[in-house]
């Protein structure tokens, strides 16, 4: 009998995943969540990584670009967490291959991928929202947060210079970075090519994990680029090169994102 998401009880959700464990998963990493198929349709991705404010990230991006065949974002269908804290997503299942299994230039994926970094950062921030995730009590985690992430949330602009500047600080550098100038727009953040899956009609890009999105100005998705595919030559270098050519990124915008991987290389360095 399958189960049905939307009604089960919680119990019986965790239940199912926990019994399918890593044997019968779709994905298990020694440190990652783990994906398990729960009916044809859905998947649940569950692990201590997985939290409401992936969730909630996820969910408002389906919501603000499900109408654009650039980029599609699974729908969520239900969150829980159990006793100990573990989160369990429940969304659509999206059948295809990943970026990482297709050629890179036979399929156009840099500039694919570099539209949907543009795409992106035309979704604005809901109205009172600080920089980061929606709905989270820890604050941004990812690469360019540092080991541990950030221990409480961005509750505006003045809280993210601080953090940053903090940092440059330790560098040495007689600097210091000012980005209420910028608006807040929608950031992936993790933009790894197996994040992405190719819809098997080939004209959309589904994006699958949200665990490190927020609102940041457009150029921290730019910023990232270059800590997550080191090993990726033939994406990483291009497609920074593309999208920084399609937004027309000003020397300021560059010059914020070098200060933004400082801070970076300080985080890995020191706990503050």
């Amino acid at each position: 009998m399958e189960l049905e998401v939307a009604i089960a009880t919680e119990d019986a959700l965790t239940d199912f995943c926990n019994e399918k464990g890593e044997e019968g998963a779709l994905v298990a990493g020694i440190f990652g969540a783990i994906v398990v198929k729960v009916t044809d349709n859905i998947v649940a991705k569950w692990g201590w990584t997985v939290t409401a404010a992936e969730a909630a990230m996820q969910e408002f991006a389906y919501k603000s670009l499900q109408d654009h065949d650039i980029v599609r974002v699974p729908r969520v269908h239900r969150f829980i967490q159990d006793d100990e804290g573990r989160g369990y997503l429940f969304m659509k299942y999206i059948p295809g291959q990943t970026l990482a299994d297709l050629d890179v230039k036979e399929h156009n994926i840099v500039s694919r991928v570099a539209k949907i970094v543009e795409r992106l950062g035309q979704v604005q921030a809901p109205p009172e929202q600080g920089p980061g995730p929606i709905t989270d009590d820890r604050g941004p985690r990812g690469y360019l947060w540092g080991d541990d992430g950030v221990r409480k949330p961005f509750k505006s602009i003045t809280d993210l210079n601080e953090w940053i500047n903090r940092r440059i600080i330790l560098r040495k550098m007689n600097e210091f970075v000012d980005l209420s100038p910028y608006s807040l727009v929608l950031c992936y953040m993790d933009l790894c090519r197996q994040n992405m899956i190719l819809s098997e009609d080939g004209k959309s890009i589904y994006l699958l994990d949200w665990g490190h999105a927020g609102f940041f100005p457009r150029f921290y998705e730019v910023a990232t680029l270059s800590c997550l595919n080191p090993y990726d030559e033939a994406y990483e270098k291009p497609l920074i090169e593309v999208v920084e050519s399609l937004l027309r990124m000003t020397e300021d915008e560059k010059w914020n994102t070098r200060m933004v991987l400082y801070a970076r290389a300080a985080s890995l360095r020191w706990t503050l």
